[in-house]
Order: structure tokens, then sequence, then C-alpha cells
């Protein structure tokens, strides 16, 4: 964090002394927490500590490197998106390292619901869960009207088993047998991931699997990291070029199983050489992966229209959650998660009505919290989401993986670093999981036990 801090006082193009200290106070608030966790050599899973991480680097990141699209906006745009983020920060560092409690004891929510002893077979869910893979996207086997179900089940089970694994690993469990395996199973769903050309399916299992390493080895495995990020900034290199010929009404069709050699090859050509309109482009490969992953020019354009130009949304976008709660088969009309993202783009004009559906824009929590309720809005989400996930932990603490509660912060650590969604995709996403991976566990058990 310090050389972090010293490299951008140095190298940051910002000149105001106020941005800069703005920013380096993103910066340590994002990092404290995780660095709080790794000393004192927590047993919880990280989930808020890497939650608050991701403000580095798609807040401070993007604002003390000098991103183009930040300096598009006034110097007073910039300072008041900076004092939203810190308005969030702040809050909810504070809740979360004040709110005290204990382990739940309620064996509903602590009893394991399978024994310990088969962690090691859950290998037999990464191949199920790859098994899967191959048929819904090699082969017209499923049918379209159970894929969403489907999709939800093994997905769950990939997330879980993947998880356990990766932390077996880190414990030194694994024998060499197994640590091929697994291996094996990520690399080609990973592989699948990155052929509908969008890097963050992919990049989620990565990162999840790196925080289940960590958390159990307590070490970074550093040469495997670096050669990962190294691969996922080429393919990013040449993700544009790829999409301009995969995309194309004329295009070619998704490659087909045994075509994936063929299709990696032409990606990698195209990220060491992308094509010649794209030469001029100044930015690293480590800098144009990073582009990916910045939300803090969004929170500018937000502050630039609202209250100034647009008055507040007052709750707007987050009418439709609790209508999310309620299952599509009881209501097949409800709103859909994703109409929460549509109504912000709309308001602030980046598509209109009818391109609504059609894309998909990160906005993340900071920047829709003060859309509907300015800073006031921002510091109590920071406040609810630390003092939640600081309960959610010690609830958990004691927890086997396999109980209710061990399960769900698995699937919460899963999610803390996809923070550019909005709340409800957030919760919506998160609450399905948790009912495959959590609910038709514990309904099992409890329809075992009667009978």
């Amino acid at each position: 964090m310090v050389a972090a801090g010293a490299w951008f006082l140095f190298r940051t193009p910002l000149t105001d002394p106020v941005q800069i200290a703005l920013g380096l106070a993103i910066l340590v608030l994002a990092t404290l927490p995780a660095l709080q966790w790794a000393r004192q050599a927590q047993p919880n899973f990280p989930a808020f500590e890497i939650f608050m991480l991701t403000g580095a680097s798609f807040y401070a990141v993007p604002m003390l490197g000098g991103r183009e699209d930040v300096f598009a906006f006034s110097d007073q745009d910039v300072t008041a998106a900076a004092v939203a983020v810190l308005f969030f920060q702040l809050p909810a560092v504070i809740a979360y390292f004040a709110v005290r409690g204990h382990p739940a004891r309620h064996p509903l929510l602590t009893e394991s619901l399978v024994p310990e002893r088969i962690l090691h077979q859950t290998q037999i869910g990464l191949w199920l869960y790859t098994a899967y893979l191959c048929l819904a996207n090699f082969t017209s086997a499923i049918s379209p009207e159970v894929v969403p179900i489907l999709r939800a089940i093994f997905a769950g089970l990939g997330i879980i088993c993947s998880f356990i694994q990766a932390q077996l690993w880190g414990a030194g469990q694994l024998r060499r047998s197994e640590k091929i395996v697994y291996g094996a199973n990520l690399g080609f769903q990973v592989t699948l991931a990155f052929s509908d050309l969008y890097l963050i399916g992919g990049l989620s299992q990565l990162i999840l699997s790196l925080i289940a390493y960590v958390t159990a080895s307590r070490r970074v495995p550093v040469v495997l990291t670096v050669l990962a990020l190294a691969v996922i900034a080429l393919l990013h290199n040449g993700k544009a070029a790829m999409r301009e010929i995969y995309w194309r009404p004329d295009g070619p069709p998704r490659p087909a199983v045994f075509e994936l050699p063929a299709f990696y090859q032409q990606w990698i050509e195209l990220g060491l050489h992308p094509p010649a309109d794209r030469l001029d482009r100044k930015s690293s490969l480590a800098e144009n992966l990073l582009e990916r992953a910045a939300l803090f020019q969004m929170l500018c354009l937000t502050i630039d229209r609202i209250p100034d130009h647009l008055p507040h949304l007052d709750g707007e976008t987050y009418k439709d959650i609790p209508a999310q709660l309620v299952p599509r088969i009881l209501w097949p009309g409800k709103p859909s998660p994703h109409q929460s993202n549509s109504r912000l783009a709309i308001y602030l004009g980046l598509v209109d009505e009818g391109g609504a559906e059609k894309v998909s824009i990160a906005f993340g929590l900071i920047c829709e919290a003060y859309a509907n309720f300015g800073h006031l809005g921002v510091a109590v989400l920071g406040l609810a989401l630390g003092a939640l996930f600081k309960r959610l932990t010690l609830w958990g603490r004691d927890a086997p993986k396999f109980s209710a509660l061990g399960l769900f912060l698995i699937l919460l650590t899963a999610w803390s670093f996809q923070v550019e969604q909005v709340l409800a995709t957030w919760l919506i996403s998160l609450f399905q999981a948790s009912v495959v991976v959590v609910g038709i566990p514990l309904a099992s058990r409890s329809l075992l036990r009667k009978a």
C-alpha cells in the first residue's frame, strides 16, 4: 500500500493537492481491512475485506492514474466524486470494526448439511459442472425451457466445489493427481467462459479460486497470479478485434470444442499484433486491462448531472428489489432485476428507451446510491453494508464449510468483488445462488429427517 501510494504521489497527473489527498485516502481505506485481516490471521472468509479492496482498482487507481475520461470532468466533479467514495468507505469501515457479536448456535444454521469427510469428493461436482458446460455450449441436448434452472444449479455447484478444492490446495491437503484434476477442470471452465468474448465470467472464477487459496495458505501464489494476469491482459488487448470478427451479423459462429485451439491462436495473435487502427493507442497491456476495472468516471458523470441538471431519483432504482423475492413461477410478469440498471442508464442519457435492454452499463453501488439520495444515501449504504457483512461474518465464524452459514459465506465471498452491479442485480443474483446452494440442501436434510 505504501509503495502504491508513493508511486501515485509522484506520478499522478493530478495537480490539485486536495484531490491527491482524497485519492490516497480512498486507497488506504480500500486496503486497510484486508491488511488487518492478514495481519491478525483471522479465520473468517474475507468477504468484506475483498468487497472494500475493490475500491482501490475501481476508484483510487482510475482517479490517481489520471484516466482521460476522468479529466473530461471539472475539478469540482472529480473532487465531489472522491468525497462520495469516502462517504461510503468510512462508514462501512467504522461499522465493520464497531459491530460486535457471537457465532450463531442454531443447528439449522451451523450443522453440516453433508459430512466433512467428503470434502475431497467435491471434484465430482467440478466434473459435473464441466460436463454441463459442454452439453449446454456444444450440443442441443438440453431443452431451452430448463436451461435457466440448470444453469443456476450447476453454476452454484461449480462455485462451491471450486472454492473448497482451492482451499484444500492452499491448506496442503490435495495430492498431486487431485491438483491436476482441479487445474484441468478450472482451466477448461475458464476457457469456455472466455470463448464468448466476455472476460468477466472467467476472471471471476479465477479470482474466487485465488481468494479460496489465499484464505487457507495465507500466501499469494505470485508466479501463477502474474502469469494469469499476463494472459488475461493479452486476451483483453485483442478482445475488441475478435469481437469485430465474431460479432458481425455475417461473422463466424461461436467455435465448437475442437475449434477452440485455433480460436485462441487467432485471439493471441490479435493481442500481440492488434490491427493498425489500434496501434496508436499509448496504453500498455496492463493499462488496457485496468480500463475495464473503473467506476470512478461513471460516478463523476452522475455527480455532473445530479442534482444540477436532474433531480435525485429518491429510490426509483430500488423499488423493484422486494419483487425479486417472489419466484417467477408465481409472478410471470414480475420486473426484471436488470430494470434498475436500465432506469439509471436512461435517466443519465446514456441509452434511449429502445437500447436499454440491449446493453448493461457498469454503474456500481456507490453511483446508484448517489443518484437516488446523494451523499447521505452513499453514507447510509456504506454503514448498512459494513454492519451486515460483519454480522454475517460473526455468525458464521465457527460454522463448518458445508453448513448453511458456511455455504452462504462462500457465496458472499464470491459476490464480494462484483461491485460493478446495481443493488437489485447484486442482491437477486446472490439470492438465486443461495436458494440453489443453501436452500435445496437445507430442505433436503429436513425432508430426510422427517422421513
